[in-house]
């Protein structure tokens, strides 16, 4: 719900601009520009409608304050008067727009609209402009071993809440792309979502990054900068590898987290903050809290929702469901002419244990499609000689010469069933904890393949 501060010393006016957007909107009166500049302080502002005339401090000796203050606040002029000075001085100063009393009511429905969708899209292209918004579908989540799904289980319900989220997992199991999910799975959707590579961030930089800084706060500080959090608005902060934050910046996100408000570097003016934080890392945070690395405060503040995303080497039964994925991805993507994986390279990449995980698995994908994309089959021969030498022992009978791309993968998995039926003894229970998934699922593919678990008892 948009923010809306009505600025007016006339009470009918503010009476009449509450009733229209009471319903739609979070509405905040002011009478004259101290009031105003107390709002501004306590919480966000989408937009302000700002009479011109008023005691004191008038609306134009306001709006000057408010650009230098808060340049991203679009600011509508209000006035009975019809000459077109005031008009001219406003739109000099920095107002988005001007309407007259009385105001037309779908008038002035329509240019509020205007002007915040004119706002959403600049600060849609701020995100741009600094690199923060990359495409992460959200169908590239891609599994159904029970780690996994248990994972997902969680972040979809930390979705519904506002609560901080932490997430565990090595390099390339996903981290970011379950973060963009929990941000497009809840009622922030429509925000920004801002991620921050801590890693990639000099120190020196970080806390302006983050916050933002004021014009001279140092020697190349020609203007306002805006920073991630100002970015975000009400929407989602992803903070990546959050352990790489240095202990002098933890305790500046600790005090965002606590009290929701920051200041940017040289600024003297307390911001508030509605946005929601992620964080990720894959290292053990309490073993970074033994060695005086990481806050213990700060981790508890971020650890409200943990999620933990299993390596992938811990998930073999979703490995040929994420070549297919890749595959099927990057043919289209790419446009090549490969139709089918041969069985024989489908058990080099099953037998692999993936040290870089999902993200090393889709990078092999595409690289042997750009590679051999004029070639009917990816054969063995076009992966890297490590796919050769992987030791993991594979069903080689699942994977025969010349079956498609899904025969291999339903043969592959029909063989995965049977070793773990007869390790069990037969037991759908103990064979379903063996393959990492639930014994409903390992009943439903069991069925689909008409096997019986009486038949695969034996060893």
């Amino acid at each position: 719900m948009k923010h809306l501060l009505i600025v007016d010393d006339e009470v009918g006016t503010r009476v009449s601009l509450r009733a229209v957007y009471s319903r739609s909107h979070k509405v905040t009166l002011a009478r004259y520009a101290a009031e105003a500049q107390r709002a501004l302080t306590e919480a966000r502002v989408d937009l302000v409608l700002l009479d011109v005339m008023m005691p004191g401090k008038d609306g134009l000796a306001l709006l000057k304050d408010m650009q230098s203050m808060y340049p991203e606040v679009p600011v509508i002029m209000v006035s009975a008067s019809t000459s077109v000075q005031p008009v001219v001085e406003a739109i000099k100063v920095g107002a988005c727009d001007f309407v007259t009393k009385p105001f037309d009511v779908d008038q002035i429905r329509l240019t509020v609209a205007r002007a915040l969708q004119r706002s959403a899209l600049q600060r849609n292209v701020e995100v741009l402009k600094t690199e923060v918004s990359t495409e992460y579908p959200i169908e590239q989540i891609v599994g159904e071993a029970e780690s996994f799904r248990q994972a997902m289980e969680h972040a979809r319900k930390a979705a519904e809440t506002d609560s901080t989220v932490l997430i565990y997992g090595e390099t390339g199991t996903g981290k970011e792309l379950v973060a963009r999910s929990i941000h497009a799975w809840s009622n922030r959707r429509e925000e920004p979502f801002v991620p921050v590579h801590c890693a990639a961030l000099p120190e020196a930089l970080m806390e302006s990054e983050l916050f933002g800084h004021e014009k001279g706060a140092f020697t190349s500080a020609d203007r306002q900068k805006p920073g991630r959090f100002d970015l975000a608005g009400p929407g989602t902060i992803f903070f990546d590898e959050v352990s790489e934050m240095s202990l002098a910046t933890q305790v500046k996100l600790l005090r965002v987290l606590q009290e929701k408000e920051f200041m940017r570097v040289g600024g003297t003016q307390v911001i508030r903050t509605e946005a929601r934080v992620i964080a990720a890392t894959g290292r053990d945070l309490k073993d970074e809290i033994k060695e005086k690395r990481f806050r213990d405060d700060l981790f508890y503040r971020l650890s409200v929702v943990p999620v933990h995303l299993p390596p992938l080497r811990n998930r073999p039964g979703d490995i040929p469901r994420l070549v297919n994925h890749f595959f099927q991805l990057f043919k289209r993507r790419i446009g090549v002419r490969t139709q089918t994986i041969a069985g024989e390279a489908m058990q080099c990449l099953c037998a692999y244990s993936w040290p870089g995980n999902i993200r090393e698995l889709r990078n092999i994908i595409e690289r042997m499609l750009v590679l051999h994309g004029k070639d009917e089959q990816i054969l063995p021969e076009h992966l890297p000689e490590e796919f050769h030498t992987a030791t993991r022992a594979t069903p080689v009978a699942a994977l025969l010469p010349g079956l498609t791309l899904r025969d291999a993968v339903r043969n592959y998995e029909r063989e995965l069933i049977t070793q773990a039926m007869q390790k069990a003894g037969g037991v759908q229970t103990a064979a379903a904890r063996l393959l990492g998934t639930t014994r409903r699922i390992l009943k439903y593919r069991m069925r689909e393949m008409n096997l019986k678990s009486e038949d695969l008892a034996a060893t």
